[in-house]
């Protein structure tokens, strides 16, 4: 009936978005690996709907480009941890 807020589903390209915001604010490693496998776990779903002819699936072009966006993201997140002393407390 129009009422209140539209149905909204976020769809894989929103979720890679959503993922390059937390690559750039994570504080350890250990974080962006988990992050990979997430961005791993869309494209493979991407790419299994789109071989089972999924209309929906999103083009392997875009995908191409977001997953080398994210991965040199992971990279220069990864070489500026890696960059930062330490944090060792004191006790």
């Amino acid at each position: 009936m129009g009422i209140g807020q539209p149905q909204f589903r976020e769809g894989p390209l929103d979720t890679l978005y959503g993922l390059a915001r937390r690559i750039r604010t994570v504080s350890f490693e250990s974080e962006l690996s988990a992050i990979e496998d997430e961005i791993d776990n869309i494209l493979k779903g991407e790419r299994l709907k789109a071989e089972a002819g999924d209309e929906n699936a999103v083009d392997p072009a875009t995908l191409n480009v977001v997953a080398h966006r994210l991965e040199n993201l992971v990279h220069d997140r990864r070489a500026a941890l890696l960059a930062k002393p330490p944090i060792v407390s004191v006790a």
